[in-house]
Parts: C-alpha cells; structure tokens; sequence
C-alpha cells in the first residue's frame, strides 16, 4: 500500500528541530531552566504518545496479530510515561534525587512491554529474516550490552542495588534493539511501511540516550536537559508520530487491517 506521508514530515521536522533549539539555547543561556523545559516537554510528548496508543487498542481490540501488538505497545507507553511523570513529580515537587525511585520500576515493565510488541510485528516476516539478519541483529545488542554493563560495573561507586538497576537497563536496552536492527532492515528492503520505521527509530533512539545517561552519570556529568536529552525527547516524539501515522493510514477497522495480511502495511 502506497500511503503519504508529506502530511506528518513537516510536523515532525518542526517538533524535532523546536526540542532541539529549546533544549540548546537553554544550555548556553538560561541553564537554571532547564530542569523545568526539558520536564514540561517531556509531559507534553507523552500525552499524544498514549493517547494514540489507546485509540489503536480500541479499534484494533485483542484480533490477530495487530491488536494483539497494539495491547503490548500500549502497555509500554503506559509504563514509560508513568516513569516520565514520576520522575518529573520528584525533580519539580520533592525537590529529590530521582534515581532510584519508583519510576525505574514502570521503566523496566516497559521493556518486555515493548519486546513482545516488536516480536509480534515482525512475526508475519519470519520468512523473509535471514540467518544473517539475525545474527547481524545479535552482535550488536549484544555489543552494546556487553560494553555497557561492563561500564555500570566497574566504574560505578553507587551502592550494589542502585550498580544492579543501573545494569538492567543496558540489558533491556539490548534485548528491545535486537528486533528493531531486523526491523530497519526489513524497512530498507521495502517490507515494512513508515509506521514502523518511526516506531523503530524511537527504539534506536532510547537506546543511544540510555547508553549516554549511563557513560555521563557515572562521570557525574548528567543533568536534566543535558543535549542528549535532546535524542531522548526525539524518541518519543518519533512514537507519537509513528501511533499517529497508523491511525491516519488505517481509519476504519476492516478485515483488511488485521495484520495478518502484510500485504497492505507495506
């Protein structure tokens, strides 16, 4: 199915470069903001972000593989925009430290959340995954998670539980990274349409901003509106571009929106 996709670019190239000239500006110039914009950015991503979720798992329900998709991606929206809010309510109201908190719990619930949709997704391609796919996809989570859980180990000076849930995020960063890799490369060989591809570069995304709090906070060079928190509001931007694209493509719930015919979600 050959959809446009002009509608939705110009609207995403404007959110992505407005984070960004907020978020750079305020480092050079007004740095005692920042704590304030880059939280109220992040709150007003993810209120799109959640609420085209839910819409796609009311039209899409629990039938075949495509609702079934819908359910898990919403619970992981859910859980990450709990995390946000949470993490926001500790900086802005309790004035407080917000790692470890409770945020890191509904973080880490996203994972699996999250895990389980991109499986399902590209399910319907199995036959056209190569060995060679998946192990191109496999060397490099698992690079990455090997890199980044030696980092959290053997540089942190935090106390043995705050070093453990530091490790678990690189882990789960790595597991959800490996069906995005066979995802992009399904999009490059025209198998799966731009809705995936955004839902993937928000995967890609997290991932770089994860690796980067983890290398900066160890160094105490973190902050809140640090620039790589620029790639990490863009994830979520991307997601909400990506829910609101599936929406505009396929407005009515039709048999030939079940997902199990991938023909027309090319």
């Amino acid at each position: 199915m050959q959809t446009n996709t002009g509608l939705i670019k110009w609207p995403l190239a404007v959110s992505l470069g407005v984070i960004a000239a907020v978020i750079g500006i305020l480092n050079v110039f007004g740095q005692a903001n920042l704590i304030l914009a880059s939280n109220a950015l992040n709150l007003g991503i993810i209120a799109p972000f959640v609420v085209f979720s839910l819409i796609l798992v009311g039209r899409n329900k629990t039938a075949g593989n495509l609702g079934k998709a819908w359910i898990c991606f919403a619970v992981f929206a859910i859980s990450w925009s709990v995390g946000e809010i949470i993490w926001a309510a500790d900086e802005l109201v309790f004035q407080k430290d917000p790692f470890p908190s409770v945020a890191d719990f509904f973080w880490l619930l996203g994972y699996p959340a999250y895990f389980a949709f991109a499986i399902l997704y590209i399910r319907p391609f199995r036959n056209s995954i190569t060995p060679k796919t998946i192990a191109l996809a496999t060397s490099v989570s698992a690079t990455l998670m090997a890199f980044l859980v030696y980092c959290a180990i053997a540089k942190s000076d935090l106390p043995e539980f705050e070093t453990a849930l530091l490790t678990t995020y690189p882990i789960g960063d790595a597991i959800c990274l490996a069906p995005t890799v066979i995802g992009l490369m399904l999009f490059l060989r025209g198998q799966v349409n731009f809705t995936w591809l955004l839902l993937l570069i928000g995967m890609f995304s997290f991932v770089v901003a994860d690796s980067a709090y983890q290398v900066l906070s160890q160094d105490d060079l973190y902050y809140t509106g640090h620039p790589f928190d620029i790639v990490y509001l863009w994830a979520y931007v991307f997601f909400a571009f990506g829910v609101y694209h599936h929406l505009k493509v396929f407005r009515t719930k039709n048999q030939e929106n079940r997902f199990y015919d991938q023909k027309n979600l090319r």
